[in-house]
């Protein structure tokens, strides 16, 4: 492997790790959100225990 397929390799996976957690981590966001909200409108313990 030459410095070009090394990078190439690395452009690689750089692009799939971006691909995957940054839509999950702005998808987790708004439903921490709303479950958190939901908690503080019920009082119910379990949905606080999910926000954690």
């Amino acid at each position: 492997m030459d410095a070009l397929d090394v990078s190439r390799w690395q452009f690689g996976i750089t692009t799939v790790y971006h691909f995957i957690f940054v839509p999950l981590t702005i998808g987790l966001a708004p439903l921490i959100a709303v479950m958190q909200t939901v908690w503080h409108i019920t009082g119910n313990a379990a949905w606080y225990r999910l926000t954690k």
